[in-house]
């Protein structure tokens, strides 16, 4: 007697559905806190895990750890029932998936302070970047610390999650504080001279600055208008990379396609500046860069010795910059003396260079540009080292009489002064354990090749799935 035709199939899906059930497909983590933005979105995606566990166990997290950390201006008071809402099968990319904010992007009905008491009222709405993690059915669970008004590099208010008594640099410091803690999977910020670069190197994270304009900055607090960007900061470069494209609208509906395929290190032109380029940078910092570009040549990639304009004046084109532009912008508030004491200086600073002054810096740029497209005509990344120390005490605002902001910026500005994108990312540790960054810069809207490169290096290497012992 002949089968049904159902009879007959059936073991073919039987056999399929016995080997799908067999795969382990929910990442090897303890706790669901513990997974990085591309795990977290998979797992909620694949039916392993919900938004509501997961925001439950990161808001557990927080509880436990948070008073020796210090990340967060304030917590959701709805992220749960925003977890619980979101049932029925993920269509977004970051589905229930928490995210926390920098105090310096608008949140509708949330004040901006931006580090300070000066601002008192609630923003009327989202800010594009903001608007874009939430269509794509991210939670904002909630809004991290900054230092003031962005203007410095550290963040008072946070400390190092690897060891509280240091600095976790700034001024994104409690978004990178709260990765770090493992409060959130994936976090913004902003970078007008090392914002998102400096804290990830500090805390051990990963951080994405992309090409100036890429990302909206509407509804995000100003400081300079011709360097300020948004970015991602995450634990990984894949995890980075995939809330870059949420933020700058070319995310689709599942995490992996939504990823794509990164291009590998093989065949990479990797550009090392000289010995004087990285004159600031101490020893075990240069010996990480070493270890870098060692990797990336394993994998495939030529390591080619450039030379790249002295660091300090890229520092000084951008100071000029940023410190008249902020004065500009918060001209009404400085005669009345609001801020503390150093960014009121700073401001006041500001108004001292006149427009022959900003002209020049503007021609300056405008040199600099040229010789890095130059020098990018010869390699595709360049390598170099995001903080030239690898940590500091926490409170720290000088080093031997010198502001923070010259100590630790003569590799960030390369990039901010350019508008060029980069990648910050862990490279190795201090014999205290503090972690050491590297940055990869590259081309304009070069951010696929970048996170390729750092993904690659952080294949093969351990520094960025390290966890402080909190």
């Amino acid at each position: 007697m002949s089968r049904s035709r159902r009879e007959w199939a059936q073991p073919f899906i039987t056999a399929a559905v016995d080997a799908v059930r067999a795969v382990d497909v929910v990442p090897d983590a303890a706790e669901p806190w513990q997974l990085g933005l591309v795990d977290a979105a998979c797992a909620i995606h694949d039916g392993a895990l919900t938004p509501l566990e997961l925001v439950e166990s990161c808001l557990a997290r927080i509880e436990a750890a948070e008073p020796a950390v210090g990340a967060f201006v304030s917590v959701s008071e709805d992220a749960r029932s925003q977890a619980a809402s979101l049932t029925g099968r993920p269509v977004h990319v970051l589905h229930g998936v928490p995210v926390g904010v920098k105090d310096l992007i608008d949140i509708a009905g949330t004040v901006t302070a931006a580090g300070t008491t000066v601002f008192t009222e609630p923003a009327a709405a989202d800010a594009p970047v903001v608007s874009a993690v939430k269509s794509a059915g991210g939670i904002v669970l909630g809004k991290t610390h900054t230092h003031e008004i962005a203007f410095g590099v550290s963040t008072p208010q946070s400390r190092n999650p690897w060891d509280p008594s240091k600095m976790t640099s700034g001024s994104s410091g409690g978004s990178a504080a709260a990765l770090a803690a493992g409060f959130v999977p994936a976090a913004l910020g902003t970078d007008t001279g090392g914002s998102l670069r400096l804290p990830s190197s500090f805390c051990g994270t990963t951080a994405i600055k992309p090409t100036f304009g890429l990302v909206p900055i509407d509804g995000v607090r100003p400081l300079s208008w011709s360097h300020d960007v948004v970015g991602p900061m995450a634990r990984d470069a894949r995890d980075a990379y995939l809330l870059l494209k949420v933020l700058s609208g070319s995310s689709i509906g599942d995490p992996l396609l939504t990823l794509g395929r990164l291009p590998s290190a093989a065949g990479l032109r990797v550009g090392v500046p000289d010995d004087s380029f990285l004159a600031a940078a101490r020893p075990e910092v240069v010996s990480a860069m070493d270890g870098v570009a060692d990797v990336l040549a394993d994998l495939g990639a030529g390591i080619v010795p450039v030379r790249l304009p002295d660091p300090g004046a890229f520092g000084a084109a951008s100071s000029v910059m940023i410190f008249r532009e902020a004065a500009e912008i918060y001209r009404p508030h400085v005669d009345g003396e609001p801020f503390s004491h150093d960014v009121q200086a700073f401001l006041e600073a500001g108004q001292d260079a006149d427009a022959a002054d900003y002209v020049m810096a503007q021609r300056v740029r405008r040199r600099l540009i040229q010789q890095v497209t130059e020098v990018l005509g010869a390699v595709d990344l360049l390598l170099m080292p995001s903080s030239p120390v690898p940590d500091l005490p926490h409170g720290t605002d000088s080093v031997d009489g010198v502001p923070l902001i010259p100590v630790l910026t003569p590799f960030m500005f390369p990039a901010s002064l350019t508008g060029l994108p980069a990648i910050a990312f862990p490279a190795g540790a201090t014999d205290a354990g503090m972690p050491i960054g590297a940055q990869l810069v590259g081309p304009a809207h070069g951010e696929a090749l970048l996170t390729g490169a750092a993904a690659a290096y952080q294949s093969v290497t351990p520094w960025h799935l390290r966890r402080p012992p909190l």
